[in-house]
């Protein structure tokens, strides 16, 4: 099996980063590789991270889309998994995920985007977007960076995560997907809910809601307008 190396971008991350990490050491199939890039956090982000031993850190700086290309240009292992620094994941998800990418021979892939202990409206919010991600991943591939699983030297022959776009993750997804394979691994990864809980439900619904719109028709540079920032949430 292919040598594994883990992204994450942070951006004052110190409530959630260490959680992360916790559970990338507790998995059953082990990281050959954990690559923290750091966008000048002004918290005790860099401090948790120093905290767990075999994790590269790296000084990046904002937008996101230049923190995970930064980590992916260093890392080497052969599969690229890019995380937000607010993510669970189950103790079986690096075994059976690589398990399931590779048997598929899949180039790129996402997983399932289910909320970390949320409520049952956002729950079903985050259960539909799954629907519409598995239905249409080979006319419309989509994911999120929460969680995207990527073969390196596919990774390393393209430009990257486009740092003048806000959602570059969905846009490369997309790009990558025109000549590769792309698939969703039916295994999910916890995400954090703290979006819905600041804004309200309905009004982060819409807003994902129109700005699929606005990628189903190739308009990225679009939702740059919507109010959408990384690592800027409440501690």
């Amino acid at each position: 099996m292919a040598r594994l190396s883990i992204i994450v971008p942070t951006l004052n991350e110190e409530n959630h980063v260490g959680f992360l990490l916790s559970d990338i050491a507790g998995q059953t199939r082990e990281a050959d590789e954990i690559i923290i890039v750091d966008g000048g956090s002004e918290d005790r982000t860099v401090s948790v991270v120093g905290e767990f031993p075999n994790v590269d850190l790296l000084i990046g700086s904002p937008p996101v889309a230049s923190q995970r290309n930064l980590g992916g240009r260093k890392a080497q292992g052969g599969v690229l998994v890019f995380l937000d620094a607010d993510v669970r994941l189950p103790k079986t998800f690096l075994a059976d995920f690589l398990e399931r990418f590779e048997r598929r021979r899949l180039d790129i892939a996402c997983p399932l985007y289910m909320p970390y202990c949320s409520t049952l409206a956002i729950n079903a919010v985050h259960a539909f977007f799954n629907m519409i991600f598995i239905t249409f991943q080979k006319l419309l591939p989509s994911g999120a960076g929460h969680c995207i699983v990527i073969r390196r030297e596919l990774f390393q022959r393209s430009r990257g995560f486009n740092p003048a776009l806000k959602f570059d993750d969905i846009e490369l997804i997309r790009t990558l997907s025109r000549r590769h394979i792309f698939g969703i691994v039916n295994k999910p990864v916890f995400v954090s809910d703290r979006r819905y809980r600041e804004s309200g439900v309905l009004r982060t619904f819409l807003k994902y809601l129109l700005m699929s719109l606005f990628f189903a028709i190739g308009r990225f540079d679009w939702a740059n307008y919507v109010d959408y920032e990384f690592g800027r949430h409440g501690r």
